[in-house]
């Protein structure tokens, strides 16, 4: 007869085993991290802001280390304890408020955002609290939209009645909600109005209370208060040119980013989201993904994506704001969780944290075959210029001795067609042989680009914009100036942008693009202003 007490011990080693065999080992976590801290530290150098990184497995941290200098001007390094600001990976925990409202019968995701913000007009179709938090509300960010009046993020003290009074003045949307994806600040904005209005506390204190006190955040709080003193707190830069000089959030905004903390007090983050030590149930609906109306699929949940890198399952966010940039990841399969926070531009804190992940876990290298072995004749069928169907952006693909590019980025071969990065491309055939449309579908978005002729504007075409141009929802206006064959737009008291044609009526500056339309007769009457954030921002003529 079997002892069953040995077949159980047998079965506990065997498991144990497993386990080991899918948990990497932690001394090659602690050297993978070192080598891509210390080479980063060299070529950062001794008088650059660098950043702080942490590495835990199976919810403990096993390395915190850091890099380059917290304050340049007093040559005070960073360490493993540094305050540094979190950009938009503080989107999370203001879902995670929203969610603990949601499970104490408080509220629901999927009420009417006009429940509890009656100020937002009335778009017409249901826009719910899971939209602002998947980004799929058609919102304009609202620093795109304060950008409209010459002085924007980083021009002037924004604070949260200012961003909400913004937000509340859209009398339109980009899209109809749930039914495209595009990031938007403005959602997360109105998501921390919606906790305090309900939970009657401000969200730094609830956030305080239900998660940094019971998971011992001790170092993590919120820049509710710019002119606010906080010690250990790294100083934020911009390389500009050959010299770093301050760059520095003095705002007020909250919920969207502004969540100030060290990477150990993300590791703990990040440990009970692996644990599920506040209930399964706040996870998984954190990390829940919803398709859009049309039934296509995204990997942005509630202030998470949802993806894949070097063949492992990543749940992660990125931010930056001014010159902070961060990135927190959790690789569930390996029990990993990396967390990356940075005080310059440079370097990319998702490169450092994608650089521990390629020392610890090899890469697949299936690559495909490049555009480079198309016949030249063949790859000018792809190149031009192209105008994105939705946002009016542009687009170029060239092939100048060199495989095909699309703004920059290696366009390459596969068996499934073409692809840039992790994005697919399809093109459609015109009658001539030439491509005349493509389309690129990039995890959360798809989009469809049309070919277009360069245009070279007339003096009369360009008159016929010119004059005073004003939008009630910006609360601003531009005028449109010609001289000799460049135009302006021009706004007081020193904005003056030189605009670039780009195809018929359209012109581009400063990574927005501009375009005209008239009335059925024919009479110019609206000045359109896109860009990534903020698809379309109608301007109307004034009389003179």
């Amino acid at each position: 007869m079997i002892n069953r007490k040995y077949v159980l011990f047998v079965a506990f080693i065997l498991f144990c085993r497993l386990v080991q065999a899918q948990v990497p080992d932690k001394e090659k976590i602690i050297n993978g991290a070192e080598k891509v801290v210390s080479q980063a530290a060299a070529q950062a150098g001794n008088s650059a802001p660098g950043c702080g990184v942490g590495v835990s497995l199976n919810g403990q941290s096993v390395f915190e280390k850091a890099f380059g200098l917290a304050e340049i001007e007093h040559n005070i390094p960073n360490t493993a304890q540094t305050i540094f600001e979190s950009g938009s990976v503080a989107k999370q925990f203001t879902a995670a408020a929203i969610v603990l409202l949601a499970q104490e019968g408080k509220l629901s995701i999927d009420d009417p955002v006009r429940k509890y913000i009656p100020e937002l007009p009335d778009y017409g179709a249901p826009l719910t609290i899971r939209h602002l938090l998947n980004h799929t509300a058609g919102l304009r960010d609202w620093g795109s939209v304060l950008a409209l009046t010459g002085a924007g993020r980083g021009d002037r003290v924004i604070s949260q009645d200012l961003a909400f009074d913004v937000i509340v003045h859209q009398k339109g949307l980009d899209f109809t909600p749930g039914s495209e994806y595009s990031y938007s600040n403005s959602g997360y904005t109105l998501a921390a109005t919606i906790v305090e209005r309900v939970s009657k506390q401000k969200l730094p204190e609830f956030t305080a209370e239900r998660f940094f006190k019971p998971l011992g955040m001790t170092h993590s709080s919120w820049r509710d208060n710019y002119q606010r003193l906080i010690p250990g707190r790294a100083q934020a830069y911009s390389r500009q040119v050959n010299a770093w000089q301050l760059e520095m959030p003095f705002m007020n905004v909250y919920g969207n980013g502004g969540m100030l903390t060290t990477v150990g007090d993300w590791l703990k983050w990040n440990a009970m989201l692996e644990s599920r030590s506040m209930g399964a149930s706040l996870v998984d609906e954190l990390e829940k993904t919803v398709p859009l109306s049309d039934g296509r699929k995204i990997n942005y949940a509630l202030g998470l994506t949802i993806n894949n890198y070097a063949g492992l399952r990543e749940i992660s966010h990125s931010g930056s704001t001014a010159g902070y940039q961060t990135f927190l990841a959790r690789y569930p399969d390996k029990k990993i969780s990396i967390a990356v926070l940075c005080n310059g531009t440079a370097p990319s804190a998702t490169g450092l944290a994608h650089k521990i992940i390629d020392e610890l876990v090899e890469p697949v290298f299936g690559l495909p075959v490049i555009a480079a072995e198309m016949k030249p004749e063949e790859q000018q069928k792809y190149t031009g210029l192209w105008r994105n169907e939705k946002t009016h952006i542009p687009a170029n693909i060239t092939a100048d001795k060199s495989p095909l590019r699309l703004n920059g980025s290696l366009i390459v071969l596969s068996k499934d067609g073409f692809e840039v990065g992790s994005a697919k491309i399809n093109f459609t055939m015109g009658s001539d042989g030439k491509a005349a449309s493509f389309t690129i579908a990039n995890g959360n978005d798809l989009n469809k680009f049309i070919a277009e002729k360069e245009w070279v504007p007339t003096k009369a075409e360009l008159d016929s914009f010119a004059g005073q141009w004003f939008s009630d929802e910006v609360g601003a206006g531009f005028s449109f100036v010609v001289e000799g064959d460049k135009s302006y737009l021009v706004q007081r008291p020193a904005t003056r942008l030189l605009l670039k044609p780009l195809y018929k009526d359209h012109f581009s500056t400063l990574g927005y693009v501009i375009w005209f339309t008239g009335s059925r007769k024919g009479k110019i009457d609206t000045l359109h202003i896109g860009g990534s954030r903020m698809r379309d921002m109608p301007f109307v003529r004034l009389k003179n």
